[in-house]
């Protein structure tokens, strides 16, 4: 954990946050732009299972079978491009953190934490992938908490950085006062 810290520190600067925040934006935006409504046709509109707070057995089971063969190998490279696309976000939104909140605290890994719960919701979803037609429902119900957890903790990394940026804001307004 110290190593993270120590990392995050160490380029914990706008002018490395701003261009790894903006290569993560732009992976989401490859995702959302190209990667999603493909999906959205192999699974005949249902929901990627990365986007809602929780699923179950019954959901994972529908939209495996609507996206068939080919539609389970283009939501596996999806989930590739995700990898890269929540890692290299955690870095950034980790930097800025470092750089709003100005001193060594546990908050700077919370987008980290944020990162591995998507993390192992994606390894869940291709175990879950590779073993299709005989989904595990555990598994599922696994896959499905670590999305909860993704979606609480993006929750209060967009309010805390939303804070540190108004706090930060207010005190630039006092000063030129």
């Amino acid at each position: 954990m110290n190593q993270l810290i120590n990392f995050s520190f160490k380029y914990g600067q706008y002018r490395f946050a701003i261009p790894v925040l903006l290569l993560g934006f732009s992976l989401q935006y490859i995702l959302i732009a190209f990667f999603l409504p493909e999906f959205l046709q192999y699974s005949e509109g249902i929901k990627n299972p990365d986007q809602l707070f929780s699923y179950n057995f019954d959901y994972l089971a529908n939209l495996y079978e609507k996206l068939g063969p080919d539609g389970r190998n283009y939501y596996t490279k999806m989930l590739l491009v995700d990898f890269a696309y929540t890692s290299i976000s955690a870095i950034g939104f980790s930097f800025l953190l470092v750089v709003l909140v100005a001193k060594r605290t546990w908050i700077i890994l919370l987008p980290f934490l944020l990162a591995l719960s998507d993390i192992c919701e994606n390894v869940a979803q291709l175990i879950l992938l590779s073993q299709f037609p005989s989904i595990s429902p555990t598994l599922t119900v696994i896959s499905s908490i670590f999305s909860s957890i993704k979606m609480l903790l993006s929750l209060i990394c967009i309010v805390l950085i939303s804070f540190y940026i108004l706090r930060g804001l207010i005190l630039w307004m006092k000063k030129r006062l």
